[in-house]
C-alpha cells in the first residue's frame, strides 16, 4: 500500500468538500495514515508512535489531528468519508462537547435487558418510517418510548444517548460527506444502516448500533426541526425528551419482538462465554498481573463476570510505563482496574 499516494489522493478528495453545509462551524483536519509500520501524516512519513493507535482523533504534537489504520485496499470516497468522521471528533473536542460516555464504566455496568432493547427495536422501526417521509405521530412514538426507557433503565439509556450524540453525530457527518462525494454510494449506506437497525442481533455489543441509530435520529430530529446544531450544552440528544410524557411499552407486534430480542440476547451471553471458554482453553498466557487496565478496544468489547475482550489492542501500565499490546484478547480482571491474566483469543 502506497502511504504517501493515498494520502495525496484523499486530500484531494476532502479539498472538494463543503464542512459547513455538513455541520455549521465544522472545519477539517490535518489527517495520518498509518500501517503496521509507517505513518504518513500531512503528506510525509513520521516515526509511528503507540500514539497512532485505531481510527480516532488525537493530539499529535500539539495539534488535533485524526488517523486512520490502512489494513487493506480501501474505496478512497468512503474512507475520505470516514476520515471526517473521525475529523468531526476532534471538533466535539474543540466545542467542548461534555457528553462523552464513560465508556470502562458501561462495560462492566450495562444490562442487557430484553425489554429496553425491545423498545429500542421498536424505536429503529419508527427510524426508518421518518427517514422515508416526516410524520409528527410517528415521532411523537418514538419519543414516548425514548422517555420510558429513560426512566426505567436510567443508567442503560444514559449510555446510549451519549454514544449516539457521539458517534451518532460523527456517523452522520461521514453520511452527508458521502452523499456529497458520491451520493450512489451514501444510498447504499443508506440502506445498510437500515438493514442493520432492524435486526435483534445487531444490537450487540450496544455501542456499535448507536452509530446507526444515532446518525438516524439526529437525521430525524434535523428534519423536524428539533436539533440545535449550535448547542452548547450537550447531548441534545436529551433534551428533545423535556416534556415528553413515556408511553406505556405497548406497540403492534411486541411479544414477538420481545422473544426475538430475548433469544439475541441469550445468544450474546452464549457468544461471550464461548469466547473466553476457548481462550482458556488454548492458555497462551501473554501477561500476568498485576497489571493497571489503561484502555480496550471498547467498539466490540465485551465483559462477562472477571473476564473482558479486546480486539486489535490492549493498553496497560507496568511499573509507570505505559504499553500496548497488539492483537485479539481475553483478560481476566482482578478488579475493574488491575488485570490479572492476559489470555490470546482463540479466533
Amino acid at each position: 500500500m502506497n502511504l504517501k499516494a493515498l494520502h495525496a489522493q484523499l486530500t484531494q478528495l476532502l479539498a472538494a468538500l463543503d464542512f459547513g453545509r455538513i455541520w455549521p462551524g465544522f472545519t477539517p483536519l490535518r489527517f495520518a495514515l498509518y500501517d503496521e509500520t509507517r505513518c504518513c501524516f500531512d503528506g510525509q512519513f513520521v516515526e509511528k508512535t503507540d500514539a497512532f493507535c485505531a481510527n480516532t482523533s488525537i493530539v499529535y504534537q500539539g495539534e488535533q489531528i485524526a488517523i486512520w489504520m490502512v489494513q487493506e485496499e480501501t474505496d478512497p470516497e468512503i474512507l475520505s468519508a470516514k476520515l471526517v468522521h473521525e475529523m468531526f471528533h476532534g471538533y466535539q473536542h474543540a466545542m467542548g462537547w461534555d457528553c462523552w460516555p464513560n465508556e470502562m464504566e458501561a462495560l462492566y455496568r450495562y444490562g442487557y435487558d430484553a425489554e429496553n432493547l425491545c423498545l429500542k427495536l421498536r424505536e429503529n422501526e419508527l427510524l426508518l418510517t421518518l427517514l422515508d417521509r416526516f410524520d409528527e405521530t410517528a415521532l411523537a412514538e418514538l419519543l414516548a418510548h425514548r422517555q420510558r426507557r429513560s426512566r426505567r433503565f436510567p443508567f442503560e439509556f444514559s449510555y446510549e444517548s451519549k454514544a449516539e450524540e457521539i458517534e451518532g453525530t460523527a456517523n452522520y457527518v461521514e453520511w452527508q460527506a458521502l452523499k456529497q462525494l458520491n451520493p450512489q454510494k451514501a444510498v447504499l449506506l443508506t440502506e445498510q444502516m437500515c438493514r442493520r437497525i432492524t435486526k435483534p442481533e445487531n444490537l450487540f455489543p450496544i455501542r456499535i448500533s448507536c452509530y446507526d441509530t444515532g446518525a438516524l435520529l439526529i437525521d430525524a430530529l434535523r428534519r423536524a426541526g428539533r436539533y440545535d446544531f449550535s448547542a452548547s450544552e450537550r447531548p441534545v440528544i436529551f433534551s428533545v425528551l423535556n416534556g415528553i410524557r413515556p408511553s406505556d411499552g405497548c406497540f403492534p407486534g411486541r411479544e414477538a419482538k420481545l422473544r426475538a430480542v430475548t433469544d439475541a440476547v441469550n445468544r450474546f451471553s452464549e457468544e461471550t462465554e464461548a469466547m473466553i471458554r476457548a481462550a482458556l482453553e488454548r492458555n497462551e498466557v501473554l501477561l500476568r498481573g498485576p497489571l493497571e487496565l489503561t484502555g480496550v478496544n471498547v467498539y466490540d468489547a465485551r465483559c462477562r463476570q472477571d473476564y473482558l475482550t479486546s480486539t486489535y489492542f490492549l493498553a496497560y501500565r507496568e511499573d509507570g510505563e505505559d504499553k500496548l499490546l497488539s492483537g485479539n484478547f481475553v483478560i481476566r480482571m482482578r478488579d475493574e482496574n488491575t488485570i490479572d491474566t492476559v489470555y490470546r483469543s482463540a479466533e
